[in-house]
């Protein structure tokens, strides 16, 4: 557990919100009602137990993974990385076991200047061709536009490649 409020009052008995962490997998847990403080300790610790042990949490993508290297119109950098904006992730019963995933990258065309957190596309999350949950997508790092002087030695660079 990482953090608890405990109360009694004579009408809700005895009382606790819980929370813990565990893999990455947040339970918050409200027990009230219970005729004194032992059995409602023991009720979080059972609720807890029975969560963890029948619940798992599957990362599915993260913000740090590099999805596609896209090519960067005007940029000082001439690709940059996708990534998604926040973390999706499958809570899943252990008895029936982790969702089968798929999903697919919609990059628009992207032109410099850029900064980590614009939105250049969206990904698509499929569960057995079911779209359940749509998640922008942003550029790994900021990205500058280049200089007319970069840009004109990067395409003589292209001529004699």
């Amino acid at each position: 557990m990482d953090g608890l409020k405990t109360g009694y009052t004579a009408e809700a008995g005895f009382c606790i919100t819980a929370t813990a962490n565990i893999n990455d997998m947040r339970i918050i847990t409200v027990v009230m009602g219970e005729p004194d403080s032992e059995t409602r300790n023991k009720d979080v610790s059972s609720v807890f137990d029975y969560v963890y042990a029948q619940y798992g949490l599957q990362k599915i993508v993260d913000t740090e993974t590099v999805l596609e290297e896209v090519k960067v119109e005007k940029g000082k950098n001439e690709y940059v990385g996708i990534v998604a904006k926040e973390d999706i992730t499958d809570l899943y019963n252990k008895n029936e076991g982790a969702g089968d995933f798929t999903y697919d990258v919609d990059v628009d065309k992207i032109k410099a200047p850029l900064s980590k957190g614009d939105v250049v596309g969206k990904l698509t999350l499929k569960e057995n061709n079911n779209v359940i949950k749509t998640v922008d997508l942003t550029v790994q790092q900021d990205v500058e536009k280049a200089n007319i002087f970069e840009l004109y030695l990067r395409y003589l660079k292209q001529i004699f490649d």
